[in-house]
């Protein structure tokens, strides 16, 4: 399946297909059935599409669904960055096999190793489409739009404490997830940092945009590089701290809070998950809003708290002993590696100013700010 044709689908005959298997009926009556793209700004590198299909299928008395989620995965040879790799890490990419990690994840049991409260989507059917592209037809969750208040922060970060240690106590994420303490924080340094983010930043190019050219712009510049400097000691560190099988992108996005089930959480995007130093997860639980806009870089030290006291309350509910104090480093360290070095939207500074461009870069150095500050200090040796 190429890429353009990948553009085109779906198409009507493998959503009737689905709509009839939902109800194991191959001759369930159909109602017209369409796609809808789903309009998120995904930044997985296996993702090639999102679509919301819409059309449900009758038998006698009853109804399917009438709506299914579906995400289309890809290798990562079908990437259009890959190409801009270095030539060793391109040829890693392309035969990566790690692409079909989620699919494993639904594919597999993991589900029965959730705590109570956290469930994965249901998964109508997984399609291979050949070339490299596989069709995960999910469960549409109907989700609670309310803002996310602190008491959602907690109860999300005690189920994730409970989650990391089951899924190590189990080892239920799939085979492929690196059990190396360590390899999946160091990967982002080495396939996303060091290739792209930092040369970007080192760029008198990057701070000579209007945008940029404050006095206060030129003081982080100053900080984010001192912090670049310091990385290698935050990953060696990390390395130090207790280890837990994680998610490894538990943003407030892929924790879904459905209408039907309030209290509970639908976990999606599995894509990056292994081993990390514990509280590694928390990091992107606490910075996902506020890199999307709707939490104000002002709220997230109060929250800090509030996610690091529930986390390691919901291990220790499992039985893991774990200091909050490992919770902390792990989650401010694996932040700061993660997130300090590619908040900046760089690749928008080719872009015409307008007022959005310019409310977007003023948010984003405020929260780069934040970051800067909390990795510059951090201890770099073992508490």
């Amino acid at each position: 399946m190429s890429q353009e044709s990948s553009q085109l689908w779906p198409h009507e005959q493998p959503l009737v297909a689905v709509a009839r298997a939902l109800l194991a009926d191959p001759m369930a009556r159909v109602d017209p059935c369409h796609a809808e793209r789903v309009p998120y700004d995904y930044g997985s590198p296996t993702t090639a599409g999102l679509f919301r299909l819409r059309g449900g299928a009758h038998k006698e008395d009853v109804d399917g669904p009438e709506s299914v989620f579906l995400k289309l995965v890809r290798s990562f040879r079908h990437w259009p960055v890959v190409a801009h790799l270095p030539p060793d890490q391109q040829e890693l990419a392309r035969s990566s096999p790690l692409w079909r990690y989620e699919i494993d994840v639904y594919a597999g049991g993991l589900g029965d190793a959730l705590p109570p409260g956290m469930r994965l989507p249901r998964v109508h059917a997984i399609s291979d489409l050949g070339d490299d592209f596989v069709a995960l037809f999910l469960e549409d969750v109907q989700v609670d739009e309310a803002p996310w208040d602190a008491a959602t922060f907690a109860r999300a970060a005690e189920l994730l404490g409970r989650m990391a240690a089951r899924l190590t106590r189990a080892d239920a994420l799939p085979s492929m997830a690196s059990r190396v303490a360590g390899e999946v924080t160091r990967l982002h340094y080495t396939s996303r940092l060091l290739p792209s983010a930092l040369p970007a930043l080192r760029s008198e190019v990057t701070w000579s945009h209007p945008l940029l050219a404050t006095d206060s712009a030129q003081v982080l510049r100053h900080d984010l590089l001192e912090l670049a400097e310091l990385v290698p000691d935050l990953l060696d560190e990390l390395v130090r701290r207790p280890q837990i099988l994680m998610h490894g992108d538990a943003s407030p996005q892929n924790l879904l809070v459905p209408v039907d089930e309030p209290g509970s959480f639908v976990v999606i995007d599995w894509t990056i998950g292994g081993l990390a130093a514990v509280g590694d997860d928390l990091g992107q639980l606490l910075i996902g809003l506020a890199h999307a806009g709707p939490l104000r870089v002002a709220q997230l030290e109060a929250l800090r708290d509030v996610v690091v006291t529930s986390y390691t309350a919901g291990l220790t509910a499992e039985g893991l002993a774990v200091t909050a104090g490992d919770v902390r480093y792990g989650m401010d360290a694996g932040l700061v590696v993660r997130s300090a070095f590619t908040a900046l939207p760089v690749e928008r500074l080719g872009e015409p100013v307008t007022d959005e461009l310019a409310l977007l870069i003023d948010s984003r150095l405020a929260l780069t700010r934040y970051l800067v500050d909390l990795g510059l200090a951090l201890p770099r040796v073992a508490a």
